[in-house]
């Protein structure tokens, strides 16, 4: 999955609205300022709703952590990795963990900061995956000529039943008389 930061695009979205941290004191954190990068995909087509978030710290400013935040919590068979997780692809210190423990709990208590994760997320991809967004260029790639690419996490079209939700102790649609959840449900 390629990647891209959101100030590629929004700089002035981004200056006004880029989350950065000042710790005082955290345990196994540096106090001082920590600056919150957001990067997101530019895979046409892709809806992995997450952002990878890159975090800077010091003078000269370094990168000390990238956490990966998906929008939604993991499905089976992955439910134990959580949405939050050190991202192993990406730059890592040894503040690594304690940011990932001091943003996990910004992210538990900060509805509005999420928010704000997803409409950033939405904003972007609909620059990527429209070829008449005039900043569209910025994020093209290679990727978006190419008639064989298939993205990692493709946009699932909406399905919707007909009819009303079968509940587990309605008779079967089979039509074998037998409780839904004794017969097809599985």
């Amino acid at each position: 999955m390629t990647m891209a930061p959101f100030d590629q695009l929004f700089p002035d979205l981004a200056r006004s609205e880029s989350r950065s941290i000042t710790v005082v004191k955290y345990d196994g954190l540096l106090p001082g300022p920590y600056l919150l990068r957001e990067t997101y995909c530019v895979e046409p087509g892709c809806d992995c709703r997450r952002v990878l978030l890159q975090i800077w710290h010091g003078e000269p400013p370094r990168q000390v952590a990238t956490l990966n935040y998906a929008f939604e919590p993991p499905m089976p068979p992955f439910e134990d990795e959580g949405q939050l997780f050190i991202d192993p692809l990406n730059p890592q210190s040894e503040l690594s963990e304690a940011l990932h423990d001091f943003v996990e709990n910004m992210l538990a208590s900060d509805d509005g900061y999420r928010e704000r994760l997803h409409r950033h997320y939405d904003k972007w991809k609909g620059v990527v995956d429209d070829p008449k967004h005039p900043d569209h260029h910025k994020v093209r790639t290679t990727l978006h000529n190419d008639p064989s690419f298939r993205p990692a996490f493709p946009k699932q079209e909406t399905v919707r039943r007909d009819g009303r939700k079968l509940g587990a102790n309605d008779p079967c649609a089979c039509g074998s008389g037998k409780k839904f959840k004794r017969c097809c449900r599985q």
